[in-house]
C-alpha cells in the first residue's frame, strides 16, 4: 500500500460490500467496514478502490495479495503480509507480468495494530480474493501484529523476505541492482549553502541541512512549506491530521492545528497571511492564520485535491484535483473556489508548480506524466511521459529546466522549460519523490524515499554531486529559502 493521498479518496465501501462475499457474522462484518474504510483512506490512491492498482506504477491488491498469503516458503505468506505492511517494501518486483519498482512506505506508527489487523483482513476477503486464499482464512489480531513489530527492518530486509518466500535468493536479487552513477562529490557546504529543510515521514522529524539537526515532534512529516520571510515552517502531519507550524530559529513547535484528516500539500501565501492546507478525502483547503496560528475557514474544492501553489502575487491559489482531471482556482480575498481548470491530457493531477512570469502552470500526475498549461489560454501545450509513480514537481529558478522526482523509479526527469523537451533523466537511488531546488538554481535537491538520503543535482553538468543520509527513514518532501 501506498502513502495517502489523501492526497484521492472517496468512499467506496457501500459499492465493494455489494461487489464481495459479505462476511456472515456481525462481528466479521465489523470488521470488514473497519477495514474497509481504513483501506479507503490511506491505500485506494494506489492499489485502486477495486483492488485492481495501476498498471506500472501500483501492484494489484486483487488476486497477488492471496497468492502472496499462500506462500508457505520463508518466513511464510501470512507473516510476510505483516511484515510489508509495518516495515514498507523496497525492491523490482513482477505481478502479472508486469514490473513494479517496489517502494512502499512502512506503516507501522502511522496506523494502529488494530487498523493494520483490519486492513489486511480486508484485503484478503475483498476483490474475490477470499475465494483465493487457501484454506479456512483466520483473521489477523492486532496482537499478532504487535509481535511482528519493533524489529529493526527497512523495506529492503523485507524484500529480502519475499525474494526467499518466492524461491529466489536474496544473493540473485542483489546482483540484479544498478549501481548508480555521479560525478564527484562536492562536499555538504557547497552543495547545500541555504538550510535545507526535510519532511522524514516515518521517523517523524524535521532534518535541516547542512547543519544536520533533527527536529523531533511531527508526527508523519509529510509535505512542507517556508513563509516568504523563513521564520516559519508549516509542515502536514500524515499520521495525525493536524498541521504542524514550527519556528525556525530554533526548531519549536508553535502550534499544532487540527484540520479533521490527514493534510496533503500545505503552502503559505506570499503575503505571509495564510497557510493553506489540503485535504483531499473531504474535498477541501484548510486555511490557517498564519498571526493566531488558528484554523478560520474551510473552502470547498472539488473532489480529491491533493496539492496547490499561489500566483506571484498571491491573489490566486491554483488546487489540483486529482479526483477530477481538473484544478480549482481559489480566490484568496474572498477566500472561496472562484473556478474550475480542466487538464486534459492528465486525468490524476498531483503535484504543482508555477513560472516565474505566472504564465505556465507545471503539473505532475499520480501516475507517471507531467503536463504543462498556458493560463491565458488554460489549454494543455505538452504532456510528457516521466519516472513511474507520483513525485514533486519544481521550476528550477533561472527557469531553464523544470525537474520532477518519480516515487515508483529511481529517476529524477529534467525537462528543457523553453523546447519542451525532456533532457535527462538523473539517476539518483530509489523512490524520489520531494524536489526542490537552490535559490540561485545551482543545485536540484531530491529526497529519496527508499534510500533515506537527498540526492544533490548539479543543473551544469546534470549529474549527481552529492548523496547525504537523512538520518531517518522515507524522507518525502523539501523546503527551500527563496523557492516557495
Amino acid at each position: 500500500m501506498r502513502p495517502p493521498i489523501p492526497h484521492a479518496i472517496t468512499s467506496f465501501v457501500a459499492a465493494t460490500l455489494l461487489s464481495v462475499s459479505v462476511p456472515v457474522s456481525a462481528a466479521e462484518n465489523t470488521r470488514f467496514e473497519r477495514g474497509s474504510e481504513v483501506y479507503n483512506q490511506q491505500c485506494a490512491a494506489c492499489h485502486q478502490a477495486q483492488g485492481q492498482g495501476i498498471p506500472g506504477s501500483f501492484p494489484p491488491q486483487k488476486n497477488h495479495t492471496a497468492q502472496m498469503y499462500n506462500a508457505t516458503d520463508g518466513i511464510g505468506g501470512r507473516r510476510y503480509l505483516g511484515h510489508v505492511l509495518q516495515y514498507g517494501l523496497t525492491g523490482p518486483i513482477k505481478v502479472d507480468g508486469t514490473s513494479y519498482n517496489g517502494n512502499m512506505p512502512a506503516w507501522g506508527g502511522a496506523l494502529t495494530n488494530q487498523q493494520m489487523a483490519d486492513v489486511l483482513n480486508y484485503v484478503l476477503t475483498a476483490f474475490g480474493n477470499e475465494k483465493r486464499v487457501a484454506g479456512e482464512f483466520q483473521p489477523y489480531t492486532p496482537e499478532e501484529i504487535e509481535a511482528i513489530a519493533g524489529k529493526d527492518l527497512s523495506g529492503k530486509d523485507v524484500y529480502q523476505l519475499r525474494q526467499t518466500l518466492l524461491g529466489q535468493s536474496p544473493e540473485q536479487s542483489r546482483t540484479k541492482a544498478t549501481p548508480v552513477r555521479s560525478a564527484p562529490e562536492l562536499s555538504l557546504e557547497k552543495s547545500i549553502r541555504d538550510p535545507l529543510y526535510v519532511a522524514v515521514q516515518n521517523s517523524g522529524i524535521v532534518k535541516v541541512l547542512p547543519s544536520k539537526q533533527a527536529w523531533p515532534g511531527v508526527a508523519g512529516a509529510h509535505y512542507n512549506a517556508l513563509s516568504p520571510d523563513g521564520s516559519r515552517l508549516m509542515v502536514s502531519g500524515f499520521k495525525t491530521g493536524n498541521v504542524y507550524v514550527l519556528n525556525t530559529a530554533s526548531g519549536e513547535v508553535m502550534a499544532s492545528v487540527p484540520i479533521g484528516e490527514v493534510a496533503q500539500g500545505v503552502k503559505i501565501s506570499p503575503d505571509g497571511r495564510y497557510g493553506l492546507a489540503v485535504a483531499p478525502t473531504q474535498g477541501d483547503v484548510a486555511v490557517i492564520d498564519m498571526n493566531t496560528l488558528e484554523l478560520v475557514r474551510k473552502i470547498p474544492v472539488g473532489k480529491v485535491p491533493h496539492n496547490l501553489v499561489y500566483s506571484a502575487d498571491g491573489t490566486l491559489a491554483y488546487v489540483t484535483l486529482q479526483g477530477e482531471g481538473a484544478l480549482a482556482v481559489v480566490d484568496m480575498r474572498a477566500l472561496e473556489k472562484q473556478r474550475q481548470i480542466p487538464t486534459p491530457g492528465l486525468k490524476t493531477p498531483h503535484n504543482i508548480d508555477i513560472s516565474a512570469n505566472g504564465q505556465r502552470l507545471w503539473l505532475r500526475d499520480f501516475t507517471g506524466n507531467v503536463g504543462v498549461l498556458d493560463l491565458a489560454s488554460e489549454t494543455m501545450l505538452k504532456t510528457f511521459k516521466v519516472g513511474s509513480g507520483h513525485g514533486g514537481i519544481d521550476v528550477v529558478p533561472g527557469e531553464q529546466y523544470v525537474a520532477t522526482g518519480a516515487i515508483s523509479a529511481s529517476v529524477v526527469t529534467i525537462i528543457d522549460s523553453e523546447s519542451l523537451k525532456i533532457v535527462k533523466n538523473v539517476d539518483v537511488g530509489v523512490g524520489p519523490h520531494g524536489v526542490r531546488a537552490s535559490r540561485d538554481g545551482q543545485f536540484i535537491y531530491a529526497s529519496v524515499t527508499a534510500d533515506n538520503h537527498i540526492a544533490v543535482i548539479d543543473t551544469q553538468s546534470l549529474e549527481v554531486v552529492r548523496r547525504e543520509p537523512v538520518g531517518g527513514q522515507f524522507p518525502f518532501w523539501l523546503a527551500v529559502p527563496g523557492n516557495p
